[in-house]
Formats: structure tokens, sequence, C-alpha cells
């Protein structure tokens, strides 16, 4: 009997050495399949989000809407109020009513200059104000903190008006949010609203912003003006004025001019861009002006 079972696990031991590579590899082509997923693809207002916008094709760029541009940037400061200066002001609206506590004569013409800014006076949350139109009553004079510009821009920021918002990105304000490196503030004589603008030179520069690393694609979207913008001067709005954003082209020199093209408005990037700026204000509760929509290609 002993024998009997030595010899009957002889043979499994065999059977296992002689077919179980066999029998291995028949059961592994039958359990085991390779799947390979495609990438999808982003959706454009997604892109545009990321600034991940396809380049224009050459035939898109026409001459006739070339321009020379030179650019400087901005942010929005945060102030305090000035309670017991003599000199300080208020920010006005259009209909010349006090919208802000008072502000220092530094501080009022830094507001002038950027365009918007932050006012928080310590007990609630602050308060963000943009600058609207420059045709209010003269104000404060800031001709010592402009320096060499020139005086009808000096005589604009002396009548700026404002209006304070409340959302982020000002949507129950604007009709474009303020979407930084995105937002360029131009001279409306020159750029109309709403307009995207395309920067060959721009695409490829690497920036950070909200903590992460991107890589530009090179459109920007005229939503802003300010008293000190004119003729081909645009202003590109940043988080802040810590470090020289994109240097090769923010150079803040009228000298450092760069080539850019308007995309027309019904291009598949425009509207992506368009749409992308609808994306960041759809979650607010004080909606912005509904804008136009263009149709897409």
């Amino acid at each position: 009997m002993k024998r009997l079972f030595l010899a009957l696990a002889l043979v499994v031991a065999a059977a296992a050495i002689f077919l179980g590579p066999p029998l291995r590899s028949a059961f592994a082509g039958t359990t085991e399949v390779d799947i390979t997923l495609g990438r999808a693809e982003m959706h454009p207002t997604q892109q545009a989000l990321n600034f991940m916008l396809d380049a224009p094709a050459d035939e898109a760029l026409p001459t006739k809407k070339k321009m020379k541009l030179w650019a400087t940037y901005y942010h929005m400061p945060t102030v305090r109020p000035s309670w017991t200066s003599v000199a300080a002001k208020p920010l006005i609206d259009r209909n010349g009513n006090a919208v802000s506590p008072p502000l220092s004569t530094e501080d009022w013409c830094d507001a002038a200059m950027q365009g918007s800014v932050w006012v928080d006076d310590g007990k609630k949350e602050p308060t963000a104000y943009m600058f609207v139109d420059s045709g209010g009553p003269e104000q404060v004079v800031c001709d010592r903190y402009f320096g060499d510009l020139s005086s009808g821009i000096k005589n604009a920021t002396r009548r700026a008006r404002f209006a304070p918002f409340h959302h982020p990105q000002a949507c129950d304000v604007r009709t474009i949010p303020l979407m930084p490196f995105r937002t360029i503030a131009v001279d409306r004589q020159r750029i109309r609203m709403g307009t995207v603008v395309y920067v060959p030179t721009l695409r490829g520069k690497t920036f950070w912003s909200n903590g992460e690393f991107y890589t530009h694609d090179g459109y920007l979207i005229a939503s802003d003006t300010g008293g000190a913008i004119e003729g081909g001067h645009i202003d590109m709005f940043v988080e802040d004025a810590k470090v020289d954003p994109l240097p090769e082209i923010v150079r803040s020199n009228a000298r450092g001019t760069f080539d850019a093209y308007v995309v027309d408005k019904d291009h598949p990037m425009a509207v992506a861009l368009h749409d992308a700026a609808d994306e960041v204000c759809k979650d607010s509760d004080r909606p912005g002006r509904k804008r136009k929509k263009a149709s897409s290609i």
C-alpha cells in the first residue's frame, strides 16, 4: 500500500512539472486582458481655464489685424482707511456718491492707477472696488506719484470713479470676470471690450498662479480699462506684484513692444475663452450682465 501511494505521488509531481507551465499559460491567456484606454480630449472650456488652447492657424492671423503693443501689469492692492487725515478722500461712484471709507492720497492714487483695490477696515470683510470711468469731478491730484506719464493720464486719474463688488473675480459688476494672466486693461479707443488677442511671443512662457505653474497659450482678453491706459499700452491683471510676471513680455516700457493679433470673435479659441469666463461666474449668486454668445464654427 505504501508503494502504491508513493507511485501516485510521483505521478502527480511529474504532471505538475511537465504540464504546469502549459496549463498556466493557457489559463493566463483567458484571465488576463491588456486594455489600453485612449486619453480623453479636454473640453475647450477647460483648455481655456488651464491655458491650454491651441495656437491659431497662420491664416487666422491676418496682417490687417496685427498690432504693436507694450505691457505693464496690475494687481489689487489692499489698503486701510485713513480716518484722521484731512486730505483723505473716499472713492466715488458714477453718481458722485462716496462708496468707500476715506483713503490717504497715496492709497487713493494707487487705486486710481491699479484700477481696483481692496479696502480693509479691520472690522469686517474687506470690500473691493473697481475703476469704472474717469468722468467724475477732479478729486485728488496724483501727479507726484505718476512721474513722466502724460498730462492726459494724470488728468484722468484725478477724476476716477469706482464701483464696489463682492464676487472674488468681480462677476457681480463685470461682463467678463477678472482672470489673472488673461485679463488685460486696454484703451477702448484702440481695442474693443471683449476682444481676444493672441500674442505669439507669449505662448510657451511659464508663470506661477494660484499655487501652480502654467505654460501660457498666448491668448488674452480685453475686459478692463484704466485712466493710465492709452494707445498700444495694455495692462495685464496678475495675482500680486511680489515678482515681475512674464518679464520677456511685460517690460513696463513703451519701447518693449511685441506683435499681437486680434482673434475673430467667432474663432473657436475666442469662443472657448469667453465660455471659460462664463464658467468662472456661473455659480455666482450675483451674476454679471449677460453677454451675447458668439456662434461657434
